[in-house]
This record gives structure tokens, sequence and C-alpha cells, in this order.
């Protein structure tokens, strides 16, 4: 395979109406890296996401995956998204699907995987989420840990190269939220790519490879955990680690 990035964004550029909200962003996440992106609210980190798989179109610049352009007009941007995972702060399950028939909805419908093995792939990684006895409960049933969790694995169901995670763990309350950190613990432990927005710090600090500030649509600063924790080198990177702290 080619030694390119997992992920790609070359001086990207995205407007809502007049406002910029992605200003020139350079950013590459490498195959298996974690790179947690954090800022104050506004900064543009879900849209930078979002851009990632086309659910946002950029005005300027490139976003490539995995060496290929999904800016290219001729991309074919339904099997480009199978290979992007993306988990959202709303657990978006359908309400009147089990638990299970939530996850292997995906492999089933749009990958054409026969049912038997959808149902086996769905059965293991609820079980990867901790989750395998409640296969056949219903989302109103779960707690949002617990339906985060589900969001997790139906997004893995399709076997993706890349998952994106905007602020998962921002809706639940916070006894919930340890459990849906530690399944995006195991992930990153197994050697999955992971761009994560989160206000976690802690998580941050601990899971992730590369830490990236963003600030009023920019990078301001980027740098292994520990260095950007103790040492930042921005007069912005201190000022928001004094405010999260």
């Amino acid at each position: 395979m080619r030694d390119v990035p997992a992920v790609a964004f070359d001086g990207v550029d995205k407007y809502f109406g007049e406002t910029h909200v992605l200003k020139d962003v350079d950013l590459a996440v490498e195959e298996t890296e974690v790179v947690v992106v954090i800022g104050p609210s506004g900064s543009g980190k879900s849209t930078l996401l979002r851009c990632a798989n086309r659910l946002e179109e950029i005005q300027g610049g490139e976003v490539r995956i995995q060496g290929q352009s999904i800016t290219d007009p001729d991309v074919d941007v339904n099997r480009l998204r199978q290979r992007i995972g993306m988990v959202f702060q709303s657990f978006n399950l359908f309400p009147h699907k089990t638990t299970l028939e939530n996850v292997t909805l995906g492999p089933t419908k749009v990958q054409g995987v026969p049912e038997r093995d959808s149902v086996e792939i769905g059965a293991r990684l609820l079980e990867d989420v901790g989750l395998r006895e409640q296969a056949d409960s219903y989302p109103n049933q779960l707690s949002g840990g617990q339906q985060q969790r589900v969001a997790i694995a139906r997004a893995l169901a399709m076997d993706p190269d890349v998952m994106l995670f905007d602020e998962v763990t921002s809706a639940l309350d916070p006894e919930l939220v340890g459990e849906v950190l530690s399944v995006m613990r195991e992930l990153a432990e197994g050697g999955m790519t992971m761009l994560v927005v989160t206000h976690e710090m802690g998580f941050a600090r601990e899971v992730g490879d590369r830490i990236v500030l963003m600030s009023d649509g920019e990078v301001v600063e980027t740098g292994e955990p520990t260095a950007f924790f103790e040492d930042p080198e921005t007069d912005r990177a201190e000022e928001f680690l004094t405010r999260v702290h």
C-alpha cells in the first residue's frame, strides 16, 4: 500500500454563507493514529469532521482519504462513506429496530452481506462493546451510554478504515461517559485510525497520539499529548488549557 495518510486536509476552506468557518486547514492523520481535536465552541472542530466524509462540501483545498480525493466530482460518495465510520453526539438509532437490527442494517442493506453473516458480525460487535445481552432490546430501553455504544458498533459493522467521533460523550450524563470512552480506548489500542473531537481532556491526553488545537477555524497548535498539555507553544493553547483545567 502507498505510504499516504489515512486522512489528509490540504488547505481546506469552508464557508457558511459569509462566515469563514475553516481557514486554510492543513492536517494529516496517519494509519493507526489517534488524532484528538480540541478547542473552544465554534472553532470549526465538528465542521472539519463533517468535511472528511462530505457531509459538508468545502469551498477550497482538498480532502483525501488514503490518497483519494473525496472532492473529485467523479468520486462515488456512497462507496467512500462506507470506508469512514462516523459517530455523532446524538445516537441516531432507529427506534423501531432492535439493537442488533440497528447494527446489522448497514452490512445487509448497503454492502449486501448475507443476513446470517451480518447477524454474526453484529453479535460479535455488540459483545465487543459490552452489549451482547441487549441484542433484542430497543433503543428506548437502553441508557444513553448504551445507545452510544450501539452507535459505535453500528459504525464498526461497515468495517471502516477510519473512525470519526464527534463529541460522542457530550450528551451523556457524567457517570455514563466512562463506558463510551472505554470502548474508544479499546479501539485505539486495536490499531483503529481515529479522528476524535472531544472536550474530555483526560481521554485526549491518555489515548491521543497527537493533539490538535483549533480556534476560529484555524489549526493553532499540534503536538504530542504530554508536550502539548505540559508545555504548550502558543499563548492561545496556554489560555485554552487554563480555562479547561
